[in-house]
């Protein structure tokens, strides 16, 4: 008769032990890519970050890739939990749409850079890897989801239409945050204006919607459109 070799009241804390471990290594994963982006994830890098001995990223991970893309669905779970709770607690309390939306705002662009980095590099990293699409697709979704439900609840009345928008523009705004960095109330205000104008939209009947498409496609009054733009011109130069 073969006995186990670990007594049963030693298998509990080798497990937690072993998780304990295996979720150092994938938060070391998801920090490396963060500063230095998904090819900087080595077995080496991963094990002096999460510092443990280097045959253990092959011991809990069958290859690097395994670990990387484990990282990567992480990472986009917690960014849909922690964007759900900036939603949650912008609502709370808040009386206006306006209210709503300073407070997510400011929520949102005072998180950790790195963090916005790395769900950048999972974007980037999906265009390449196939297997990762399906999670950066879910992740979008529920992303879509928070802003139909918000945008709903706020009195919109074309939620679905408007939802995908409202992510590709905050997205939008937080890469292009990452490549020229600001003052954060800049930042905050002119991402309010945009939400604000998408907002509007969303809140006007169809009488109003077809009044202002009308406008839209009438010939432009003003000064003609430039056909070329000087590098480094200031927007109101």
């Amino acid at each position: 008769m073969v006995t186990s070799a670990v007594p049963p009241q030693d298998r509990e804390p080798l497990q937690e032990r072993s998780r304990i471990r295996r979720d150092a290594l994938v938060r070391a994963a998801v920090a490396l890519i963060a500063e230095g982006g998904v090819r900087s994830v080595t077995h080496r890098a991963v094990a002096a970050r999460a510092q443990v001995p280097l045959a253990a990223t092959t011991y809990y991970f069958e290859s690097i890739q395994q670990l990387t893309e484990e990282a990567l669905r992480r990472h986009v779970a917690e960014r849909v939990s922690e964007l759900t709770k900036l939603a949650e607690a912008a609502a709370d309390g808040s009386r206006t749409a306006e209210q709503v939306a300073r407070r997510f705002v400011k929520a949102l662009l005072a998180r950790d850079r790195d963090s916005t980095i790395a769900q950048f590099e999972v974007f980037l990293e999906a265009a390449r890897n196939p297997a990762l699409q399906h999670s950066v697709t879910e992740a979008l979704d529920t992303f879509e989801r928070l802003a139909y439900v918000t945008l709903a609840a706020l009195g919109a009345r074309r939620p679905a239409q408007a939802a995908g928008a409202f992510v590709a523009m905050v997205n939008g705004f937080l890469l292009n945050g990452l490549a020229r960095p600001r003052p954060l109330q800049a930042d905050t205000e002119d991402l309010l204006e945009a939400m604000r104008a998408l907002f509007i939209f969303q809140i006007m009947d169809d009488g109003e919607l077809d009044r202002w498409n009308d406008q839209l496609n009438r010939p432009v009054d003003g000064q003609p459109l430039p056909r070329q733009v000087t590098p480094g011109e200031s927007r109101g130069s």
